[in-house]
C-alpha cells in the first residue's frame, strides 16, 4: 500500500510539473510572431544564417550589416551558434514563423529537462518528489524568464537560461563528489554553450564558480570553469578585441551608465505588473522564501546540507549586483575597457533574473520541509498555493502579451 501511494504521489507530481511547465508554451500557440522587444534582431540574424547556407558559408557572429539593419546592439558580442537550427529551417522552408516557433518550443522543452535534471541532484532526490516538482515549476514559470523569452524576446538569453541548470548540475556534482571526469566535461561544455549564447552569463557563471571553488578549496569546479572559457575562446577573443582595441568602432556600440537601471527593493516583490523591464519574484517564489525564513527564525530548523545552503549567498550576491545602489559607475572608472564591458550588461536586472534562479533551490526545499510538518493545513495548503500562484501569474503574463501585442510583419 505504501509503495502504491508513493507511486501515485509521483504520478501527481509529474502531471503537475508537466502541466505547469506547459503554461510557458502558451504564446507559441499563435501562428505569428508578436511584435515588441528585440525580436527583429533575432529575425535578422536567422535570415543571415539562412543566406549563409545558400552561399555555403557559416557566420559564427553577426555581421556589421545585420547590426546596422536592425539598429540593435544588445547581442552583438553573442554568437549565432545556437541559431543554426532556425536558420536551417528558414533556409529549407522559407517560413520564419515556423523557425521561430520550433526554436522556442525546443528551448522550453530543453529548459524543462535541464531543470528537472538539476533539481533532482541539488535537492538530493532520485525520483520525482514534491521539492523537485516545486523547483521545476518555480524555474519554468519564473517571471524574469518569461519576460526574457516573450516580452523582451531576447532569445540569446533565453538559450542561456536553458543551459544554466545543466551547468549547475555538473558543477554541483564536482563540489559534492570531489571531481569526476564526466561532470567536468559536461560543466565545461555547458559553460561554453552558455558563452556562445550570452557572454555576460558566461562571465557571471565562471566568476561565481571560481569564487565558490576557492572558498571551498575545490580545484575541479575551477578547472571546469577554465575549460569552459577555453572552449568559448572565439567569443572571449572577440570580446577582448572590443574591450581593448578600436576594431569595433564602426559598430557604434553605445556606452552607457547602468546603475540607475537597477532594482529598488520594492520592485523585487512585484507579481502581476511591473515597469521598466523589472519583473519581481512572483507570489510563488515569495511564499517559498517566506517559508524558509519561518523555518529558520521562528521554528529554529536549520538546513544541514551546506551544499544546499550555498545557493543562498549566491542569490544574495546576485541580488546585490542588481540593486540601483550597486556602484557600477565607480567600477566604470577603472578604464575604457570597464566602461565598454559594463555597458554590454545593458541593465543590472539580468542579475536579478539569475538570483531568482538561485533562490528556487531554497524556496523549493523549504516548501517540501513545510509539507512534512505536523500542521496538516499548512503542509497541504502551502505547496498547492505555490503551484497555483506560479501557474496563475505565468498565465496572466502570457495572456497579456498574447492579447496586447500585434502580429509582426517579418519582412523575411
Amino acid at each position: 500500500m505504501r509503495a502504491e501511494r508513493r507511486d501515485d504521489k509521483q504520478t501527481v507530481y509529474w502531471v503537475l510539473c508537466v502541466l505547469a511547465s506547459a503554461v510557458a508554451l502558451f504564446p507559441l500557440g499563435c501562428d505569428y510572431i508578436m511584435e515588441g522587444g528585440i525580436v527583429t534582431e533575432w529575425l535578422a540574424r536567422v535570415a543571415e544564417m539562412a543566406e549563409g547556407f545558400r552561399r555555403g558559408e557559416f557566420c559564427l557572429f553577426p555581421s556589421l550589416e545585420t547590426r546596422m539593419a536592425t539598429g540593435m546592439t544588445e547581442n552583438v558580442m553573442n554568437s549565432n551558434l545556437w541559431f543554426l537550427l532556425p536558420g536551417f529551417l528558414y533556409f529549407l522552408t522559407g517560413k520564419m514563423v515556423l523557425a521561430y516557433r520550433v526554436y522556442l518550443l525546443l528551448v522550453q522543452i530543453g529548459t524543462f529537462l535541464a531543470a528537472l535534471l538539476c533539481f533532482r541532484r541539488v535537492l538530493g532526490q532520485e525520483r520525482m518528489e514534491m521539492s523537485v516538482c516545486i523547483g521545476v515549476v518555480l524555474y519554468m514559470t519564473n517571471p524574469y524568464r518569461i519576460y526574457v523569452c516573450y516580452d523582451v524576446a531576447n532569445l540569446s538569453q533565453a538559450t542561456a537560461w536553458m543551459l544554466l541548470p545543466i551547468y549547475v548540475w555538473a558543477v554541483y556534482g564536482l563540489f559534492v563528489s570531489g571531481g569526476r571526469l564526466r561532470e567536468l566535461a559536461i560543466a565545461a561544455l555547458a559553460l561554453a554553450g552558455t558563452g556562445y549564447a550570452d557572454i555576460i552569463f558566461l562571465l557571471t557563471a565562471a566568476g561565481i564558480t571560481l569564487l565558490a571553488g576557492v572558498a571551498a578549496r575545490r580545484p575541479f569546479p575551477c578547472m571546469a570553469a577554465a575549460a569552459g572559457c577555453l572552449l568559448a575562446l572565439p567569443g572571449l577573443l572577440r570580446l577582448g578585441r572590443y574591450l581593448f582595441t578600436d576594431e569595433f568602432a564602426q559598430w557604434e556600440i553605445p556606452l552607457q551608465m547602468i546603475m540607475q537601471k537597477g532594482y529598488h527593493v520594492g520592485q523585487f516583490f512585484s507579481s502581476y505588473a511591473f515597469r521598466d523591464g523589472k519583473p519581481g519574484m512572483g507570489l510563488g517564489m515569495m511564499i517559498g522564501l517566506l517559508a524558509a525564513l519561518w523555518l529558520r527564525f521562528v521554528d529554529g530548523e536549520k538546513v544541514t546540507d551546506r551544499n544546499k545552503r550555498g545557493f543562498v549567498p549566491i542569490a544574495l550576491f546576485l541580488t546585490a549586483l542588481s540593486l540601483f545602489c550597486f556602484p557600477w559607475d565607480m567600477l566604470q572608472r577603472l578604464g575604457e575597457w570597464a566602461i565598454k564591458l559594463i555597458s554590454l550588461i545593458g541593465t543590472p536586472a539580468v542579475f536579478w533574473g539569475m538570483a531568482t534562479a538561485a533562490f528556487s533551490v531554497p524556496a523549493a526545499d523549504s516548501v517540501e520541509r513545510v509539507s512534512r510538518r505536523g500542521n496538516k493545513l499548512a503542509a497541504r495548503a502551502i505547496p498547492v498555493a505555490v503551484i497555483l500562484f506560479c501557474v496563475g501569474i505565468c498565465v496572466y503574463h502570457c495572456n497579456m502579451l498574447t492579447y496586447s501585442r500585434l502580429p509582426m510583419e517579418t519582412g523575411f
